[in-house]
């Protein structure tokens, strides 16, 4: 039986020298490179994506999605116990939530978020009048009727 491992070193050498001599080795910065350098981190921090998380309530049923469209593009189906994550650019957003199979209004829920840049958005998806909602976190919580 013939093993490969002297195949697999060479290519990782191969590998390591092509990156290195590729230019991607790291160089010393001099006075004149430190400049162009700190506006663009200072231009990468005003531009940082927002944070959106999108839990879904758990009473809401086994077999009801949570039908997540940003923007009127549909993002997510949000099943049982899971979590939709995602970034978002900064700016005004349109967030729709819909019930699935079988929603009780075929018109989506919707609310506009004003994003703002490095912020994390969290909302929590539960039923309420019969329509689903995104609810923040923080707020009283809902009465249901039972």
């Amino acid at each position: 039986m013939k093993t490969y491992s002297h195949i697999i070193r060479k290519g990782v050498i191969l590998i390591t020298a092509g990156l290195l001599l590729g230019g991607y080795a790291p160089r010393q910065a001099t006075g004149a490179d430190l400049q162009p350098r700190r506006t663009t981190v200072a231009r990468s921090v005003l531009a940082q994506p927002a944070r959106l998380v999108v839990w879904r309530f758990a009473s809401l049923g086994n077999f009801v999605w949570v039908d997540l469209n940003i923007d009127g593009v549909p993002v997510a189906n949000i099943g049982y116990g899971a979590t939709y994550e995602a970034f978002l650019t900064p700016g005004r957003h349109v967030l729709s939530v819909l019930p699935t199979p079988n929603p009780k209004w075929l018109t989506p829920w919707q609310m506009i978020l004003d994003v703002r840049a490095g912020q994390t958005y969290a909302f929590t998806a539960i039923g309420y009048s019969g329509s689903l909602i995104l609810l923040p976190p923080g707020l009283p919580e809902i009465p249901r009727g039972r």
